[in-house]
């Protein structure tokens, strides 16, 4: 691929008003000088790599891009989206940080897609997860948006929560879909090294119970579909047409960059990845270049999480071989214990259940 062809754009934006317990990207209280220099640093960035970039999808994240000041978060937007114009421009954003007029601006400066990290409508879930926003702060932060303007709103959801019932989860469910967004993504919990839930499962404070993680998955499933909506990727939920660009992109191997602290790049073959945030700004953290082999082992894991799979003759004519020359073995076990099927390679409804575990076939 071309290096001027890079279609899809990641602007980290590390600050948070809170630290969660699970949470293990780089993330900082916001500081007000902090933040100037983030901005300064994030314009330069962009503007380096500015005429390499004809984008398709924008996604602002983090951290919550809106712990900026509404002036702040114009500069960046202006400065990105202000001679493109992108089909997709996410910004996240947490329920307290997100006023009208924040959102107006938002708006009017090109971005179009809202993603809520609303975890939990249960409040005894979300003071489990060290969240500091309620339940009522989730559906204002609904309605601000679509008073600002948005009709695509995403709403990020975790189950496997500690203590966390299926009947919880079920009602979470249902609350959810009264607030009619039209996108949900649904990430069971997950025990990141260097975070504070790591810890505990290490002294035993809590335990991950897989059983009823995959019985909430199973529920989220059955409920979200019953209601319209498409499981276009294991943790992804869309009305028809709402799939994320942004996050398709990803799962179907596009080149992308990334600007920000601690951002990943993967571009013509190499992956950049940026430094965390400091009073000096960041620099590049490391550079590897990624062989084809690499690349065809990442395409068939993060392909075989999505609906669509990966079809063999596209696969074929990037990488120059097809799928079961390489991996002959193992997709003949899974299709003869009909966990994948062939011509598209998809994997079965049980085998989107061990998705993780199948990937590891297609690696190294």
């Amino acid at each position: 691929m071309a290096f001027s062809s890079i279609r899809h754009l990641y602007v980290h934006i590390p600050f948070c008003p809170h630290i969660c317990p699970y949470c293990s990207f780089h993330v900082l209280r916001a500081d007000k000088e902090l933040s100037h220099i983030l901005v300064t640093r994030l314009i330069e960035e962009h503007r380096s790599i500015h005429d390499d970039l004809d984008l398709q999808t924008v996604f602002f994240g983090g951290g919550t891009p809106t712990a900026l000041s509404t002036a702040q978060l114009e500069r960046v937007a202006s400065e990105i989206l202000g001679k493109s114009n992108p089909a997709e421009v996410t910004a996240e954003c947490n329920p307290s940080t997100l006023s009208l007029q924040k959102a107006k601006s938002m708006w009017a400066h090109g971005i179009n897609r809202l993603s809520i990290g609303a975890q939990s409508m249960d409040p005894k879930v979300l003071q489990k997860l060290g969240r500091t926003h309620s339940v009522r702060a989730v559906r204002e932060c609904v309605e601000i948006g679509r008073s600002a303007g948005f009709e695509n709103i995403n709403i990020d959801l975790i189950f496997g929560v500690p203590g966390q019932t299926l009947a919880s989860w079920e009602k979470t469910l249902e609350t959810v879909l009264s607030l009619n967004p039209s996108h949900l993504s649904c990430y069971g919990l997950t025990y990141e090294e260097d975070t504070d839930f790591f810890a505990r499962l290490q002294r035993g404070e809590c335990q991950s119970d897989q059983e009823l993680e995959l019985e909430m998955f199973r529920l989220a499933n059955r409920i979200l579909t019953q209601a319209g909506f498409h499981h276009y990727e294991i943790s992804n939920y869309a009305r028809p047409g709402f799939e994320s660009l942004h996050n398709l992109s990803y799962w179907r191997g596009e080149e992308f960059h990334g600007i920000g602290p601690s951002a990943v790049s993967t571009v013509q073959g190499v992956r950049r990845t940026n430094g965390k945030l400091t009073p000096q700004g960041w620099n590049v953290k490391s550079e590897e270049p990624l062989s084809a082999q690499i690349l065809a082992s990442e395409r068939m894991a993060l392909g075989l999480r999505t609906s669509e799979g990966v079809e063999e003759e596209a696969f074929r004519k990037r990488f120059g071989f097809s799928p079961e020359e390489k991996w002959r073995q193992e997709i003949d076990l899974l299709v003869g214990n009909s966990l994948l099927t062939k011509n598209p390679f998809k994997l079965s409804a049980h085998g989107l259940e061990l998705a993780d575990e199948i990937a590891a076939y297609f690696v190294g």
